[in-house]
């Protein structure tokens, strides 16, 4: 075999041996455009917009399928005319600018909405986390301020954030849901896309035919929710009736009746201290089996009968509980299962679950203040500690006093509304974890009524356990009221409950019995649990 040899140049060695030349290339010129403003609302007078284009490219245009919207196009600028809306209702127009050819195009989206005559302001008697609305209509809410606007609420947060809404740039729909969460009638709640104001500082927005709920958000430029607002549109009025010397809803909060046996009176559920709801399972009710024990409390079973029973209690309570997931035509998706809060500085992480209006917090169990951690809302100690996590004893439903409601820039009740005050379902004796209410509250169809106070049913809506999971549906009853709990390992990070246990109601919360259970921290009060809410007369 010949012996062959190579050799190089010296010049190429070089180059070898030396770092290669940088090679920059331009960036690719894409096509973009972007608007002014992304809406425009119009009086059902009729008017006029204008809004100005940018775009890195000559050619543009503009397209727009609603016939009762003129534009005229004038160098950078766009104008829509609209006469007199002749309907009761508000109507919406999308208008796309597109720049560019095939395939090289970037489209923008102008939102136009005419009012109708019969556009209700939803925020006339004072704003709110939610509204009440019915179908096959139109409303309007004032979105310039959190909640009800009162600085009352947690002043680590008001004193950072604030209580304005300040750079919002448009509206969407977060997500919308009916209680069988149907697919397709669940995107029939709201009828097409809610729209911003931004010179009234206002959402506006359309029910369909179907009634549910929804939440509504608005963001900045850039995308971030800067608040959002719950949506209740239910046809049936809601009535009041007194008990325990205060005013209370006729049924839960997003319910669209209180009939036993409808899964449409389980409302929706809430991590105490947010703003926010949660869905509760879609299943339809139905009984759980159950052990018998005697008057001592010695189970009347043969162990065989025993573990028959049990896989029958667990495979009925699978088909009862069953997260909920459905979201309509909205732009978020649900994250229930193993969130943890987040660390933050004061004011901790409320702005998070603000941002995040479809996440849930769950407790913190890899970093235990005290025994346990029993809140999703967490801050850090600025003070001392090393800057170790503390838990909330914040108000963020309120200072609780005894038979007053005192709501708050997170309190979910509508205008007029709030979270049940302290005692609301009785007085608990201090040195008590909760008092028995039994002899008041009398069993009935998948929940409960209460016959001691204003007579009505509470139904077993279940409930989300701390790490987000559906559980008890057609067995147990959970309500929050806005009164905290105790301190340190006692209660610290919970809130009073109307709750059930051993089939007996308490109202208070479910005491510790033993600081050294692991699985202490699951015990109702804690606020990372998500509850219904039956709110009151302020």
């Amino acid at each position: 075999m010949k012996n062959i040899q190579y050799i190089l140049p010296f010049t190429l060695l070089l180059a070898a041996c030396s770092q290669p030349a940088e090679i920059l290339y331009p960036e690719a010129d894409f096509a973009s455009v972007k608007l002014s403003s992304g809406s425009a609302v119009i009086s059902e007078d009729g008017g006029e917009k204008t809004v100005f284009i940018a775009t890195n490219r000559e050619e543009w245009d503009v397209q727009c399928i609603e016939d009762w919207v003129d534009i005229s196009i004038e160098d950078n600028k766009i104008t829509v005319y609209v006469d007199e809306n002749p309907d009761k209702d508000s109507r919406l127009a999308v208008v796309d600018v597109i720049a560019g050819t095939k395939p090289d195009v970037a489209k923008a989206r102008l939102k136009v909405l005419q009012k109708g005559a019969a556009t209700a302001d939803l925020s006339a008697d004072g704003t709110a986390n939610s509204y009440i609305a019915h179908t096959n209509a139109s409303f309007r809410f004032d979105a310039s301020v959190k909640g009800n606007g009162a600085d009352d609420g947690n002043t680590f947060y008001i004193g950072y954030h604030g209580m304005e809404i300040t750079e919002a740039a448009y509206a969407d729909l977060a997500w919308e849901s009916t209680f069988d969460a149907d697919k397709t009638r669940s995107t029939k709640i709201i009828s097409g896309a809610p729209v911003y104001s931004q010179e009234e500082q206002a959402v506006y927005f359309s029910t369909g035919e179907i009634q549910g709920n929804a939440v509504i958000s608005v963001h900045d430029a850039e995308g971030e929710i800067l608040w959002s607002w719950h949506i209740w549109v239910s046809d049936e009025p809601v009535k009041t009736s007194k008990g325990n010397g205060l005013e209370w809803m006729d049924r839960n909060l997003g319910a669209l009746n209180n009939d036993p046996e409808d899964i449409a009176n389980r409302g929706m559920l809430y991590q105490w201290g947010r703003k926010d709801p949660f869905l509760p399972s879609p299943a339809a009710y139905s009984e759980v089996p159950f052990h018998t024990y005697d008057e001592e409390g010695n189970l009347l079973e043969t162990e065989e009968e025993y573990y028959a029973i049990q896989a029958q209690i667990e495979q009925a309570r699978v088909a009862l509980n069953i997260s909920n997931n459905q979201t309509g035509d909205g732009s978020l998706e649900w994250e229930y299962v193993s969130v943890a809060p987040v660390a933050l500085q004061a004011p901790g992480n409320i702005e998070h679950s603000v941002q995040n209006p479809t996440t849930f917090l769950g407790c913190r169990t890899d970093i235990p203040i005290g025994e346990y951690v029993f809140d999703w809302y967490l801050q850090q100690d600025l003070v001392g500690k090393n800057g170790s996590l503390q838990q909330s004893q914040s108000d963020l439903w309120g200072y609780a006093q005894a038979g007053t409601a005192y709501k708050t820039i997170f309190d979910p009740c509508p205008p007029g509304y709030a979270v049940p005050p302290r005692g609301a379902f009785d007085d608990i004796q201090d040195g008590y974890a909760c008092t028995y209410v039994d002899r008041e509250w009398e069993r009935n169809a998948y929940g409960w009524t209460w016959k001691g106070g204003n007579g009505d049913y509470f139904p077993s809506t279940g409930n989300l356990d701390v790490s987000g999971l559906i559980g008890e549906t057609s067995e147990k009853m959970l309500y929050w009221t806005a009164e905290t709990f105790g301190s340190g390992a006692s209660g610290f990070g919970k809130a009073a409950t109307l709750f059930v246990a051993f089939n007996e109601v308490y109202y208070g919360i479910y005491p510790i019995l033993d600081a050294a259970e692991a699985a202490a921290w699951y015990s109702y009060g804690a606020k990372c649990f998500a509850a219904p809410v039956r709110c009151v007369k302020e």
